[in-house]
């Protein structure tokens, strides 16, 4: 296998992840979300667990879903900069941002994300609110796992640009929807 094919079945394993982490995650939000807002609207009834259950649900899609949003290129960018620039030089751009942005900010979510998760599981770390949830590890969690999914993916993006320039890719990375045609 290539290092262009081990790249492309890294990033489809990201890919199919965090796609099952959004059915898993935004249905039972979208659920927990109408409940609890109607029981407050309409019953006058609030629930601690409930709205805790929700940025639970919210910030396990925003974290296991970063590597998704950024091999599927859905993130934040200036388009009508990028739009104009060459192949090459969207190319060097990424590579650069991943080698000087990405990694680093995505080892401080691992070690610091760990950090966290870690010494809430040894404490049994619970919600302050008396009636909040327990077991607080498993939400920090997120931020670690979320970090390792980031940062593989940045590392295929830019293994695959560097490939690019040098000539042995047909286009740079990432390229949204080129995952699904093959």
């Amino acid at each position: 296998m290539s290092v262009i094919g081990a790249c492309r079945v890294l990033e489809r394993g990201i890919i199919g992840f965090g796609a099952l982490v959004a059915w898993v995650t935004l249905i039972p939000l979208i659920a927990v979300s109408v409940y609890d807002m109607i029981g407050r609207q309409f019953f006058h009834v609030g629930s601690t667990r409930l709205q805790e259950l929700e940025w639970h649900f919210f910030l396990a899609v925003v974290m296991l879903g970063l590597g998704y949003a950024y091999l599927r290129d859905a993130h934040v960018r200036i388009d009508i900069l990028r739009d104009r620039l060459t192949l090459r030089t969207r190319a060097w751009i990424e590579l650069f941002g991943c080698l000087l942005v990405l990694v680093p900010f995505c080892m401080l979510l691992i070690v610091h994300g760990g950090e966290l998760a870690l010494n809430s599981f040894v404490t049994t770390e619970r919600a302050r609110a008396p009636l909040g949830l327990p077991m607080r590890w498993i939400i920090k969690s997120t931020l670690p796992v979320g970090g390792l999914l980031l940062l593989l993916a940045g590392l295929s993006v830019a293994i695959r640009n560097a490939m690019f320039l040098a000539g042995r890719a047909p286009s740079p990375a990432p390229a949204g929807g080129e995952l699904q045609r093959g």
